[in-house]
């Protein structure tokens, strides 16, 4: 009965210490503070490596006009015949 209970009562305490860890500080923080530049992070860095708009057509390039006709339907795609 003695043994069982001096069982119980180390995994009690060894239990307790997973929720209450001992942390240990170091000379240097593990905070993201210590970085010497930020860095670019997925799609924006990888726009370093896309071609760049040297010509004067692709810079003055106008975006595609996708204008509907002026009444604003869209035409009959198909038609019905009849007999």
């Amino acid at each position: 009965m003695k043994f069982s209970s001096i069982i119980a009562l180390f995994l009690t305490i060894a239990s307790a210490d997973a929720f209450f860890g001992v942390t240990v500080q170091s000379p240097r923080s593990s905070t993201s503070l210590n970085a010497k530049h930020a860095m670019k992070k997925a799609a924006k860095g990888h726009n370093a490596y896309r071609p760049k708009k040297s010509r004067p057509s692709d810079i003055k390039r106008a975006p595609v006009n996708y204008s509907l006709p002026k009444d604003n339907e869209k035409p009959a795609e198909y038609t019905l015949g009849g007999k």
